[in-house]
């Protein structure tokens, strides 16, 4: 049996943790860099690490630059790789936190991500192996029994908003409703510390901080809205696509290959100026009812043979061991 570390910072994300344990990973939790490198000094070492988060691979690094053999593999499911729309990870200024990310960057030796999209912009920045693990959708169940209301102008959208980044981009889903020509339709937000956004909204925007039970707006929405600056594998949007509400995203969201499949008009270039995603969003709302009906009945079936957790967490564990094959062939190979 390999002995294998898992290294995740503060709070980890429940799929990745169901990852984790089913290749039998030892937890190890960070709360910063001066933690993850004294954890590094202090842990047991393992032959694999399997890491969330950039921050958690100091932790690892810091075992290899004691001289052990380690192998990283490295879980793509931030914005480190692709948000260009922003100043943040790679897309930075800095140039001192520039080479610090692609240093770490350096030192992955493989790198398992969370959607199809994702791995063109990944290979832009390492040689390392790179494979695809999806995530599953956690309530799947409950969602697949729910009958979207396709009568209704109404729009859903869920997501933390994470200021000053906004990589979710929550203040221009507001600007996009707060226009006069979109008076007609109605929005609902959920997301945590949202709070401070509802100064912004007008009267057709309703803004949710926190909800216990998110499913029963599902019901109340006949779309769901995504259009991120940049997100790697939003869950939500395969939430939604399983629920059978009508997905409109962007080519920034990881899952619009997805979308796009069923419906290309649904999956909108980049985040062009408002006045054209409006004209966008209003030409998928005026779809016929029998559009409408052939979309959502897709999207229901796409969700029905996909995403479930069993199946999503045996495609982990052999892109797992597919991984740690490539990489032990790629060491062997420059002996």
């Amino acid at each position: 049996m390999r002995e294998i570390g898992f290294v995740y910072k503060n709070k980890c994300h429940p799929v990745t943790q169901t990852f984790a344990n089913s290749i039998d990973a030892k937890p190890y939790r960070i709360t910063g860099p001066i933690h993850a490198i004294w954890q590094g000094l202090t842990t047991p070492t393992h032959k694999y690490y399997f890491v969330e988060s950039v921050m958690s691979m100091l932790l690892p690094i810091t075992k290899r630059m004691l001289g052990n053999n380690v192998t990283i593999i490295f879980r793509g499911n931030d914005g480190l790789f692709g948000e260009t729309a922003t100043a943040a990870y790679l897309a930075t200024k800095n140039p001192i936190k520039k080479y610090i990310l692609l240093f770490l960057i350096k030192n992955m030796d493989g790198i398992s991500v969370e959607a199809e999209p994702q791995k063109a912009e990944v290979a832009q920045w390492t040689k390392a192996p790179i494979e695809v693990s999806e995530s599953y959708v956690e309530n799947k169940e409950y969602l697949e029994n729910i009958k979207p209301n396709l009568n209704t102008n109404t729009f859903l959208f869920i997501g933390a908003y994470r200021p000053p980044y906004d990589h979710k981009n929550i203040e221009q889903l507001i600007e996009i409703f707060n226009n006069k020509e979109m008076q007609e339709y109605k929005i609902i937000i959920i997301g945590k510390d949202t709070e401070e956004l509802k100064q912004k909204a007008k009267e057709n925007i309703q803004i949710l901080d926190f909800v216990e039970n998110k499913d029963e707006y599902y019901k109340q929405a006949t779309y769901y809205i995504h259009l991120p600056k940049y997100e790697a594998g939003p869950i939500t949007i395969l939430e939604a696509m399983t629920a059978g509400l009508i997905v409109i995203t962007n080519t920034n969201a990881g899952h619009h290959n997805v979308i796009e499949e069923v419906r290309k008009e649904c999956v909108i270039e980049g985040f062009p100026p408002k006045e054209e995603m409006i004209k966008r969003i209003k030409k998928i709302s005026n779809f016929s009812q029998r559009e409408k009906q052939k979309i959502t009945e897709t999207f229901k079936k796409l969700g029905a043979s996909h995403y479930n957790k069993a199946e999503m967490t045996e495609k982990f564990q052999k892109i797992w061991e597919k991984l740690i094959t490539r990489i032990e062939k790629q060491e062997k190979g420059s002996e």
